[in-house]
């Protein structure tokens, strides 16, 4: 009976200098896993301001190609990007007119024709439209070099769109 109750207490000894080892690695794996969390919602809100980005220069351009004013483009190109603050979108909108090898590019621009305002890009021109926003980093502090100015807390994106005028 005496030899059972060593090997028990030994048993019980044993168990006890386990469980902290485990405590241990839970204490140097713990962060190593958030920090790839953290990655991953960061990738993923920027990837998702980027296509919102995209997705209204795209429209911005289209509507620019259509012959509809510089203020169509703008209120077109935010509320594409409705989910964004629209005072931090810059947009600008240019068109590009290919000759002898070499583009020239102009700030679009309105004129009043018979169907009102419309842009002043001629016929058969590229319509440009490039949209920038200051995405707000959520882990700034923790991946230092990660911003675009030290301190800011902020990684500007930018997504250009262009169309031919019809």
């Amino acid at each position: 009976m005496q030899t059972l109750h060593k090997d028990n207490q030994k048993l019980y000894q044993s168990w006890d200098h386990r469980a902290g080892t485990a405590t241990v690695e839970l204490a140097l794996v713990a962060p190593l896993l958030l920090f790839l969390l953290m990655g991953i919602i960061e990738f993923g809100l920027l990837f998702e301001d980027y296509m919102l980005l995209k997705n209204a220069a795209r429209e911005g351009a289209r509507t620019g190609a259509a012959g509809d004013s510089t203020t169509a483009i703008v209120a077109r190109v935010e509320s594409a990007a409705s989910q964004l603050p629209a005072g931090q979108l810059t947009i600008i909108q240019q068109y590009g007119v290919y000759n002898e090898g070499s583009w020239t590019w102009y700030t679009l621009g309105d004129v009043s024709s018979d169907e009102g305002m419309t842009n002043d890009a001629p016929a058969g021109a590229l319509i440009k439209v490039e949209v920038s926003y200051p995405h707000h980093l959520l882990a700034a502090g923790i991946v230092p070099g990660l911003e675009d100015e030290p301190g800011s807390g902020t990684i500007n994106l930018t997504a250009t769109a262009s169309f031919r005028r019809e």
